[in-house]
């Protein structure tokens, strides 16, 4: 094996070192010439605490189960080690496909995991630090507070140069959304006042007709066709300005899944985007009223949208 540590998810590796005395450590994405050698690595399964069957749908960097490998000389026999390794994979592909919403979630489901090694998970969630504390405490109606991430707060409140002395911290996100461009993945609220539904009877029907002797191959052209499918349906996020109720109002429609089969594209609205969230995005950008979107995730509690602020 020529490294000590590798991660591997949907696209890419990801490589870790030890010291001698045990000291973990980030080297980054792998991006060497030649690709990774793990014919003699140990082979080791990534919990559990994330898995893609979770979902109706996931966007295609983070539809996998990540693998880590271990070279042979290496020790990771360590308790707070290899919990932190068996967990940190899907983190990384999160920060990697820009999913704000999912790394922050991820990073609370095991927060006493990643605790223990804080400096090494901030440096590894920092690049997309503001999109996380943004998702998770502005974007979705579990109430989270921002000093629940800690370290990660802390360089959100660098990044966007937060002064609390001179604005709240509400403040000084619209005050950085003005000046960047930027990723983020946000749930739905309002779901149960609209019928758009994401499940279809005619693409569960697909596994009626599977023949003994092809399954695992017909198996494998469904399971892709129906995430193509999901994959391709239109998402519209839009301002919504005549709102009586709201006048920052955001408003997601999204394709019918059902009707589209049928060759009858038509949007349905889905949902809203969380009052908080839509208040700073558009305070920040009053000019902007549609946001180039698409499906992020679908599950039995969640519709999550990938947006461009």
């Amino acid at each position: 094996m020529n490294a000590q540590i590798l991660i591997k998810t949907a696209d890419d590796w990801f490589e870790f070192t030890t010291s001698k005395t045990g000291q973990l450590d980030f080297e980054g994405k792998w991006i060497k010439d030649a690709a990774p050698d793990v014919k003699d690595a140990q082979e080791i399964a990534s919990s559990t605490y994330y898995t893609p069957s979770f979902y109706l749908f996931v966007n295609s960097k983070l539809n996998f189960n990540p693998v880590l490998y271990v070279a042979p000389d290496v020790d990771v026999s360590d308790t707070d080690v290899f919990d932190y390794l068996i967990h940190i994979g899907p983190v990384l592909a999160a920060v990697e496909a820009m999913d704000s919403l999912l790394a922050g979630e991820l990073y609370l489901r095991r927060k006493n995991v990643f605790d223990r090694f804080s400096k090494l998970t901030s440096y590894i969630m920092e690049p997309l630090c503001v999109e996380i504390i943004f998702s998770c405490c502005f974007g979705r109606l579990v109430n989270v507070n921002t000093n629940d991430f800690g370290a990660l707060f802390d360089s959100a409140q660098k990044k966007i140069e937060y002064n609390p002395a001179s604005e709240t911290f509400e403040q000084g996100l619209i005050r950085w959304f003005k000046m960047n461009k930027c990723t983020l993945t946000l749930p739905l609220v309002g779901k149960q006042f609209y019928s758009w539904d994401a499940y279809s009877n005619l693409l569960s029907k697909l596994t009626d007709n599977l023949s003994a002797d092809t399954m695992m191959k017909d198996i494998e052209k469904i399971r892709k066709a129906k995430h193509d499918f999901y994959e391709s349906l239109k998402v519209t996020v839009q301002a919504e300005p005549y709102n009586s109720h709201d006048k920052n109002s955001i408003l997601v429609c999204i394709e019918n899944p059902e009707e589209k089969i049928f060759g009858n594209p038509g949007l349905e609205k889905a949902g809203h985007i969380r009052a908080a969230a839509a208040e700073i995005l558009r305070t920040a950008k009053k000019e902007k009223m549609s946001y180039k979107a698409e499906l992020s995730q679908i599950s039995a509690k969640d519709i999550v949208v990938k947006i461009e602020v």
